[in-house]
């Protein structure tokens, strides 16, 4: 199955059931954009229900195997991914991202991101690369990797470290000296 698929190809009075899987191109496209380490069992099952003539709604579910780099350690941290998608496809979209919408600071700001705009196409590889730039990781590590401490100083000179970046634990041991002292 072709990821790109056009409304005005299929049914309009019936849902549209589809089962991708990518092809090694794109998936190769996919690791090269995202910056993985590697990219299995990639697919996205669902189905394109219309909602009237100009709106659609997409349900699906989209499943991989992510291998990224431990930002710590540098090994394959990998990531299963089951995630659901729910995206309608409608004229409201570019609506509501034209209308000026002035955040007095009170008020709740209200964002839809499950409506895109509706045109005679859409790229299913395209939906599968935004929605695991969404959900990957930015920072993918392992449990117990832990960062190390490094700490450069001249020779002879005391290294900082949290306690002395303190001051005003030093001044409050000062005052307690000084109240001794009396």
């Amino acid at each position: 199955m072709d990821s790109v698929i056009r409304f005005s190809d299929i049914n309009q009075a019936k849902s549209f059931e589809f089962n991708l899987t990518l092809s090694s191109e794109k998936v190769s496209k996919l690791i090269a954009r995202l910056d993985l380490v590697n990219l299995r069992k990639v697919s996205l099952i669902g189905k394109l229900s219309p909602l009237s003539s100009e709106e659609w709604s997409l349900k699906a579910e989209l499943r991989a195997t992510v291998k990224q780099k431990c930002v710590i350690t540098f090994k394959p941290v990998q990531t299963v991914i089951n995630e659901t998608i729910n995206i309608t496809f409608s004229p409201l979209a570019l609506q509501n991202a034209s209308t000026d919408h002035s955040d007095d600071g009170i008020s709740p700001v209200t964002f839809d991101d499950s409506l895109q705009e509706f045109s005679d196409e859409i790229d299913l590889a395209e939906i599968i690369f935004e929605e695991l730039l969404l959900i990957l990781p930015l920072y993918p590590k392992f449990e117990d990797a832990e960062l190390g401490v490094y700490t450069v100083t001249e020779p002879g000179a005391e290294p900082l470290k949290n306690e002395n970046l303190k001051p005003f634990a030093q001044l409050s041991e000062l005052k307690e000296k000084l109240l001794k002292n009396k």
